[in-house]
């Protein structure tokens, strides 16, 4: 089967798991993967990634309609798959799949079939049949690709300059596809329909994962196209030899291959499986002579490393195949054999335990040594050109002007006095993003501990407890960690230390104001019988605020959260408002941020989230936050 849940044990936090666009952009510089996963900058989203989505949406959804169900000119939503929401391996993790409920209004079952006179019956006419829905689905996705782009705050580019000169290419490729997917469809009616075929006219053997074609996962009643006896007919090739995909109803990510260990993720394009075995190919809306081509093998071994791994280590990928849809070129991949794999799974878990440790990392671990730049030719050709080598790679690099190591760095901001706005002449002193260490280490006894469920959602619940540190001195305790690392002996009266914890102010109705003492993922809890000049007293434990005059490199928004990445020249933090677009509206006072706006943030408090500082705020009559740009 192509996709997997996780295991129950997936793995909690951001880039938790190795893909193969990670495993590339190390391959291509360690300091860009850096840059990228460990301190979490993102990129400008130009028009041709939206592009992309577009073309292997239209394809998909052409590669999904039935020919003897849905008529040349229907609606684009005629063969829509019933959606539900599934809550992976219960960690909150909501994803939107189509529904496996027996009672799922599937089309392909409501459908009236076609009259017969209207199936294609040679490829002439099935071509136009699919073009034509091709058109149709393709306005839909361009239309969602364009909205999609205009709602992402890291876009860049012309959205009406890219659609005048790229729109019509960009449905030639998915005529292309359609193309390719049609030699596929000779290819089953010259071999009558493949090992599978007997048992599909009679609805047998249906796998678990079906390809998307409108009808019930478990299904077994025969498709209206499959005949009693005889030769296979075009329609009936034609549903035989569809792959399976990424059904394009599905929300993003919700049809991942998930390593059986929770430690490697990746999304097929193609999988066909007519033939008895199953054959990876991987769409590409490109001609193919860019520096990815380099790395495009090694992403098809990694599907075929997952998908083996997935399946008991038994079933072995038959072939690997690229399609260049701009050219456009079938380009077959060398298979790995067993050995290979084996190799590559090293490599890989090499690669995610450096991910998952990347905070005990330094950054020199990560040096700047770009791999060179090799040049191809349409097709994803291998040419006889020498590479560039030494730092030929940083010229095109979205990381050039704030990377280390590159010889395009620009200055960057590094704290310090600054001017708060162009209105006024105070100077405000900013603390340097490299310099902020909100944590400190307390030892008290354990007083009244208790799971708590926590607000908002009052949903999750975590440990928390009273920290009496001396004669009317005590802190409000919240172990902010879903599986905290409690010492033998952990009870009411025992005296602990607790190690990187941030100060806050709290406030509940039974205790009012107070000081609170957020636990999260750096934290650590401990015995502690004596004490140690590690230890801060009650009076020093003050929440601490900073202020930031940084570049907004850029934006992280999720739903109920605004947030921004802030770059200076001694490192990089998240800045977050929780709330909703009210609160941030509020908290932004007007401004409107955009990429590469120097600014200024005064008042934000550190939060510790999955290991990573994060400044926050939270509007009150008393405490705002201003980002606000530099004159």
């Amino acid at each position: 089967m192509p996709v997997l849940d996780p295991p129950s044990e997936d793995p909690v936090g951001p880039y938790s798991r190795l893909s193969h666009t990670q495993a590339d952009m190390h391959r291509r510089c360690p300091k860009m993967w850096y840059n990228r996963y460990i301190l979490g900058l993102l990129g400008g989203s130009p028009p041709i990634f939206a592009m992309g989505h577009a073309v292997e949406g239209a394809l998909n959804r052409v590669m999904r309609d039935s020919p003897v169900l849905v008529s040349h000119d229907s609606r684009s939503e005629t063969f829509d798959s019933p959606l539900e929401e599934v809550d992976i391996s219960g960690t909150g993790n909501v994803v939107v799949r189509p529904s496996t409920q027996t009672n799922a209004n599937w089309p392909g079952l409501s459908l009236s079939t076609l009259d017969k006179s209207e199936w294609p019956r040679e490829r002439l006419q099935i071509t136009t049949w699919a073009k034509a829905r091709a058109r149709i689905h393709f306005e839909r996705e361009w239309a969602q690709a364009k909205k999609e782009w205009l709602e992402d705050p890291n876009r860049v580019g012309d959205w009406d300059i890219f659609e005048e000169k790229r729109k019509e290419e960009a449905c030639q490729m998915v005529f292309a596809g359609i193309e390719f997917h049609l030699d596929e469809v000779e290819d089953c009616m010259k071999a009558n329909g493949g090992p599978t075929f007997k048992d599909w006219r009679v609805g047998k053997n249906r796998p678990k994962w079906p390809a998307p074609d409108g009808f019930p996962y478990a299904h077994s009643i025969p498709h209206p196209c499959a005949e009693s006896s005889g030769e296979i007919t075009f329609v009936e090739a034609w549903e035989v030899a569809r792959p399976w995909f990424c059904d394009p109803d599905a929300g993003l990510f919700a049809l991942t291959a998930i390593h059986p260990e929770g430690w490697l993720q990746g999304e097929y394009d193609l999988v066909y499986r007519w033939t008895g075995s199953p054959r990876i190919h991987d769409v590409k809306a490109s001609v193919g002579t860019s520096d990815y081509s380099f790395g495009y093998p090694e992403q098809l071994a990694t599907y075929a490393y997952l998908w083996w791994s997935t399946h008991n280590r038994k079933e072995l990928v038959s072939e690997l195949e690229i399609w260049y849809l701009g050219v456009p070129v079938r380009k077959k991949i060398n298979l790995p054999d067993e050995k290979s794999l084996l190799r590559l799974e090293n490599r890989l878990k090499s690669l995610h335990k450096k991910l998952k440790m990347s905070e005990q990392n330094p950054e020199n671990e990560y040096p700047g040594n770009p791999a060179p730049v090799r040049i191809f030719a349409e097709g994803g050709v291998l040419t006889d050109a020498p590479p560039l080598t030494g730092m030929a790679r940083c010229d095109s690099c979205e990381y050039q002007l704030v990377c280390t190591d590159s010889p395009h760095k620009e200055e960057l901001l590094k704290g310090g006095s600054t001017k708060f706005s162009s209105t006024s002449e105070a100077q405000i002193n900013c603390t340097p993003i490299g310099d902020i260490d909100p944590f400190v280490t307390v030892r008290g006894t354990v007083r009244e501990p208790n799971m708590v469920k926590q607000w908002p959602k009052f949903e999750k619940e975590y440990l928390e407890f009273f920290l009496d540190l001396g004669p009317s001195e005590w802190l409000a305790v919240v172990i902010r960690q879903d599986n905290p690392n409690i010492p033998f002996g952990f009870e009411h009266g025992a005296t602990v230390r607790i190690r990187n914890g941030i100060i806050a102010s709290g406030w509940k109705k039974s205790l009012g104001a107070h000081k609170r003492l957020d636990v999260s993922a750096s934290g650590t809890i401990e015995l502690a019988p004596t004490s140690s000049e590690d230890d801060v007293a009650f009076a020093k434990l003050i929440p601490e605020e900073y202020n930031v005059h940084a570049r907004l490199y850029n934006f992280n928004h999720q739903e109920g959260k605004w947030a921004a990445k802030l770059i200076d020249d001694t490192g990089s933090a998240s800045f977050q408002v929780w709330g909703g677009d009210e609160k941030s509206r509020a908290v932004l006072e007007g401004y409107n941020p955009e990429r590469g706006d120097e600014v200024v943030l005064v008042g934000a408090q550190a939060k510790d989230q999955y290991g990573q500082i994060v400044l926050q705020a939270r509007v009150t009559k008393t405490f705002a936050t201003r980002l606000r740009p530099k004159p």
